[in-house]
């Protein structure tokens, strides 16, 4: 690796001229995955980077303009295991041939450089990589929302009490949120996530069904005093034919038994199935920490909430907010000129 070269030229009077995608092909022969990195430190990164990867980097191209101090420039390094990184005034990309060890070494590394933002909400997402669990942390924009204009007023009790038992410290529970789709389920668990004072942890359907699996014991256990959050969740706490599956088993045995006591782990799961279905051992007291039944928004909420939104519109019946949403998504249509306001 010592003589390795490009094929193409890289540099013209101190100017890198190709793009690191051109740069990376040029050294490995190979087109590459890409990760982006925004809002970040830049000139911290600038400086620790090499000092931090200086035995894995095995070449450095580089243009920066002299006369303007607070100019970054453009840092190319070339890394061992078919790692290329750039840093630019504004982001770092990753480039590589496939996600290892190595590229999540880099990734944790740029986490220290996040610059915070106080509107930006974190939650993290579980990712499979070579049969082991492990976090990838996801921003995204708190949402500006006002619960007693969303849903009726039933549920602002309900989610205060929700919030204070989720941020009780090392406490395990379960916590289960359902109702006919499109009554906002999803909208308040991305706003409740941008509140919570815990690490919130997203699990997957498809990976949600491997709750079983001895890598996840170990990931829980390394994640202990969070929230996870199982959308969608029928599969799980459903019992067939009176048959529990082990998956369900996990879930009762975090919620109540020895292994939550241990975790500290709380549960919220969404639905859309009749509350009825779901396994009673679920809901019994000590492990149900709350419920709460998603409806239509009542008639003169709905109208309220019409109106706030300019539509012409008004209702005898309850509405959901995906029925108010296409009413103003259809308006928008027969009328571009409108402004766009509120959310898709």
């Amino acid at each position: 690796m010592k003589n390795l070269k490009p094929e193409l030229s890289l540099l013209d009077e101190g100017y890198i001229l190709s793009s690191p995608l051109q740069i990376y092909t040029s050294y490995f022969k190979q087109i590459p995955s890409e990760i982006e990195y925004e809002n970040l430190e830049i000139k911290k990164l600038i400086v620790e980077f090499p000092l931090v990867f200086k035995k894995q980097i095995l070449k450095y191209h580089f243009a920066i303009n002299k006369s303007d101090s607070k100019e970054v420039g453009r840092h190319i390094f070339i890394l061992q295991n078919e790692i290329l990184v750039e840093i630019v005034p504004r982001a770092l990309h990753i480039y590589f041939n496939e996600e290892s060890a190595h590229t999540r070494k880099i990734e944790k590394f740029i986490t220290n450089y996040k610059k915070s933002n106080p509107e930006l909400a974190q939650i993290n997402l579980i990712t499979m990589q070579q049969g082991d669990f492990q976090n990838r942390k996801i921003d995204f924009e708190k949402p500006k929302i006002e619960l007693d204009q969303l849903y009726n007023n039933d549920f602002t009790p309900c989610h205060h009490k929700m919030l204070n038992t989720l941020n009780e410290k090392n406490t395990s529970g379960l916590h289960l949120l359902y109702g006919i789709p499109g009554t906002g389920k999803s909208t308040y668990i991305r706003y409740l996530c941008s509140i919570l004072k815990k690490k919130v942890i997203f699990l997957p359907g498809q990976l949600a069904q491997n709750l079983d699996n001895v890598y996840m014991t170990r990931y829980l256990i390394s994640n202990s005093n969070s929230i996870l959050v199982i959308e969608d969740a029928e599969e799980l706490i459903v019992s067939r034919d009176h048959k529990r599956n082990s998956n369900l088993a996990m879930i009762l045995n975090m919620t109540d038994g020895i292994l939550g006591e241990s975790l500290g782990i709380q549960i919220i799961a969404t639905f859309n199935t009749d509350f009825r279905n779901i396994d009673p051992a679920l809901k019994r007291k000590g492990r149900l920490k709350s419920s709460y039944e998603f409806k239509a928004l009542e008639v003169e909420k709905a109208n309220h909430l019409l109106q706030k939104e300019g539509l012409e519109e008004t209702t005898a019946t309850p509405l959901t907010l995906a029925e108010i949403y296409n009413f103003k998504e259809e308006q928008e249509m027969k009328d571009p000129a409108r402004k766009a306001v509120g959310f898709r």
